[in-house]
């Protein structure tokens, strides 16, 4: 790069004369912003004096804006791809399902928040009290979470469903096997309506009303339409 060092006058910096070819690459490391103050003010004094690193700086900034406002890509419209699989939460008339909700969540929290911190429930052992309690609070915490954001329940539904079943097969073995009064299992009532206030908020999914239920009957009295 040939050089000849001068000065300005009320500045600092010194303002190197550089040639044609090094003032082209300037105006590109300008271009992509990674210059200097030092190399802009350096490259600003020999387009004063350069008719030719003048058009070339035009040219290529006049094409780098062409570039980056060039009419965007079609996209195809996936607005209803989308909008098909999300499922709007339903409140009910009057929006009753939230406040039922929360209300089976303090009735699960006022049930198993004894178990989980004093480990005391119908007799269990300490450690296993607490799991339940755990678990039956967990539940409360889920429950309430769903009432104050009913958007998310269809994400909720499938570990609560999960969950509220296995406690209810589990509630039947000890009810088989003589261990547990129908009255003592009855306790398990709360999470089941929950369920139920969940898959509601959740749109009822495998469940099409009571049309559904119309269309399977006329088909089975009129196999052919």
């Amino acid at each position: 790069m040939e050089r000849d060092e001068g000065h300005t006058s009320g500045d600092d910096a010194s303002i190197e004369t550089v040639g044609c070819d090094d003032a082209r690459i300037l105006v590109s490391v300008v271009a992509d912003d990674e210059a200097t103050r030092h190399e802009r003010r350096t490259l600003d004094a020999h387009l004063d004096g350069c008719a030719d690193c003048s058009s070339f700086a035009a040219a290529l900034t006049g094409a780098e804006r062409r570039l980056r406002m060039r009419p965007a890509e079609p996209v195809p419209d996936l607005v209803l791809a989308v909008t098909s699989r999300v499922r709007p939460a339903v409140l009910g008339r009057g929006g009753w399902m939230r406040p039922a909700l929360a209300w089976v969540a303090i009735v699960l929290f006022a049930q198993n928040i004894v178990p989980l911190v004093l480990g005391r429930t119908d007799g269990a052992e300490t450690h296993l009290a607490r799991h339940l309690g755990a678990f039956g609070v967990a539940m409360a915490i889920g429950f309430a979470y769903v009432a104050w954001r009913p958007h998310r329940s269809f994400g909720m539904l499938p570990f609560a469903g999960a969950l509220v079943l296995t406690m209810f097969a589990s509630a039947g073995f000890d009810l088989i096997d003589g261990d547990r009064s129908p009255l003592a299992e009855s306790a398990h009532l709360a999470e089941l309506a929950g369920l139920a206030l969940l898959w509601m908020i959740a749109g009822s999914p495998g469940w099409n009303g009571w049309g559904d239920i119309r269309d399977r009957v006329g088909d089975r009295l009129h196999p052919v339409r």
